[in-house]
């Protein structure tokens, strides 16, 4: 067996070693929560001493396994255990230990949620201050976390206060933003709820007539989604409105509608109880049924699948082996014909740069000069009064030739370029600028004034490019200025050109038909440089681009 059967061998070990640890550590995950969940249970029954012990075990084994957030979460069930048995100060500690480890993991809902549970705690206190505080910071970010829910508990729990505070005009400004709330989610349990407490809060202000019809509206939508509870709870706020206006034979009749609904909900409540016990065991008794069959289904075939995995395994490597070698030799080539095809475009941009300087500097020293003398000996056969219409047509030839070689000499090679790029690109951009009436600035900044010049054919293809640029800006941009930036260490060039014009979709450089921008990513591709473009609508575009240069 070579190496590299055998480094796959213990790759796949590794891998069926880790996903064994990962499964190991998602159980624990879960009897953790289970036991969260038993505690829950019995919190709920009123057998808080058996929930604090589950809760108890979830908190060591999230201890040991490092479940930060399962700590925090078991840390804010505890503190609700201590407010039930009236010990605020130690309900308050675990509330504290939970909201902390929730800030370090940046679980706003959670520290909220602490803030909520805290505010509880002050309000039985009376601490009323300290309340409105914590349960308006937990408004604060179950906004911020957009869980409409909740931000109608925090809003019913701030108008609780308020009402605490005998603030009864913010009670119900915050009861009000309660319902609309839950009306948009359709949560008709709060929307009740809260209609109830906005009737009772009337009927201790004394206005009979808003209590009754505020507990009414309650009671129609309990009605429909059988919220017998709200109902009750309704009646007794209605009998007592009543009662404080004097009206005592409405108080009696909500009273016995009170009644009524009470029992009427006991009822229904030891129904559900009992209901929910006996299909519990039968879910139990089924499912450890279940898990016998399926562990000795398991066992009995638990050598067939080992035998299956290892023969496929095998063969799942042996593919991999061969895929890795064909793909590696296919990379290899194409590699090699890439390095290839990159050396041929290099030395054909190199050469024809070379060619373009060397044709440009023949024209410019030797057909040039030599233009310029004939131009001198027929101005002096002029001046030697020999003039003839032949020599004036003569010379006039000799001058448009003159300016044909200086057009082509400086298309092929900008003469500004022999003082540096920054030169060329200043009287480029004075150039375009006369032409089109747009302000463009050049900027430029190098890093040291002892940098040693770069390479002519590099200037050369730079200036190219931003000329390119330029005149894509002025065709299309709309813009009335533009701005050039330049800065030249010992590593590399970087231009940055903006215009304040109409802007446009920057995926149109990839997919452009036209040449400009394919002869200007072409040019960056060869220099291996760079190019970045960003634009939006309306607000301009920016083109930033690097040469190395070292």
């Amino acid at each position: 067996m070579n190496k590299t059967l055998i480094l796959y061998l213990l790759l796949c070990c590794n891998w069926l070693s880790v996903k064994s640890q990962h499964s190991t550590a998602d159980d624990v995950k879960k009897q953790i929560r289970q036991q969260i969940a038993t505690g829950r249970e019995y919190a709920d029954k009123g057998e808080n001493v058996k929930a604090l012990h589950q809760y108890q075990l979830a908190l060591a084994r999230a201890e040991d396994e490092g479940e930060d957030n399962l700590k925090a979460h078991v840390y804010k069930n505890i503190g609700a255990l201590y407010i039930s048995w009236k010990k605020f100060d130690d309900a308050l500690s675990y509330y504290e230990k939970a909201q902390k480890m929730a800030l370090e993991l940046n679980d706003d809902e959670l520290v909220a949620d602490c803030h909520n549970n805290k505010g509880t705690v002050y309000e039985q206190q009376q601490k009323y201050g300290k309340a409105l505080e914590v349960y308006k910071k937990a408004l604060d970010l179950y906004t911020q976390k957009h869980l409409p829910a909740k931000i109608a508990m925090a809003l019913s729990n701030i108008a609780i206060v308020y009402k605490y505070l005998k603030d009864y005009p913010a009670c119900i400004e915050y009861n009000l933003k309660a319902i609309k709330i839950s009306e948009k989610t359709n949560d008709k349990w709060m929307v009740s709820a809260t209609y109830n407490n906005i009737g009772n809060l009337y009927g201790e202000m004394g206005d009979y007539p808003k209590a009754i019809a505020y507990c009414r509206r309650s009671i129609a939508i309990a009605e429909k989604i059988n919220a017998i509870e709200i109902i009750e709870s309704a009646y007794d706020s209605m009998a007592e409105a009543a009662a404080k206006a004097g009206d005592y034979k409405s108080a009696f009749g909500y009273h016995k509608l009170f009644s009524s609904s009470k029992d009427q909900f006991i009822n229904i409540e030891s129904t559900r109880q009992l209901s929910e016990l006996s299909i519990k065991y039968e879910t139990e008794r089924k499912q450890k049924i279940i898990q016998q069959q399926q562990f000795e289904i398991a066992k009995r075939n638990y050598w067939i699948f080992g035998t299956l995995a290892i023969l496929v395994l095998g063969g799942f490597i042996g593919y991999l082996i061969f895929r890795n070698n064909k793909y590696q030799q296919e990379q290899r080539l194409q590699a090699a014909l890439y390095s290839q095809q990159e050396m041929a475009n290099r030395a054909l941009f190199e050469g024809e740069q070379k060619e373009r300087i060397r044709i440009a500097r023949d024209l410019h020293d030797s057909i040039g000069q030599m233009l310029s003398v004939i131009k001198m000996n027929l101005s002096g056969i002029r001046h030697s009064n020999i003039e003839n219409k032949i020599g004036d047509h003569t010379l006039k030839l000799v001058d448009d030739t003159i300016s044909e070689v200086r057009n082509i000499s400086h298309n092929l090679i900008p003469e500004e370029l022999h003082f540096g790029l920054p030169a060329a690109l200043e009287e480029c951009c004075e150039k375009i600028s006369k032409a089109s009436g747009i302000s463009i600035v050049l900027e430029t900044k190098e890093q040291s004034s002892n940098l040693p010049p770069i390479d002519k054919a590099i200037e050369l293809s730079i200036y190219r490019i931003v000329q390119e640029i330029l005149n894509n800006m002025v065709k299309h941009a709309d813009a009335t200025k533009i701005t050039i930036s330049i800065r030249k260490t010992a590593q590399q060039y970087t231009l940055c050109i903006t215009d304040n014009g109409k802007g446009f979709d920057p995926d149109i450089v990839h997919t452009s038909g036209g040449l400009g921008w394919k002869n200007i990513a072409a040019r960056i591709n060869l220099l291996q440089g760079t190019l970045k473009v960003s634009s939006e609508i309306e607000k301009g575009s920016q083109t930033e681009i690097t040469i190395p240069i070292s």
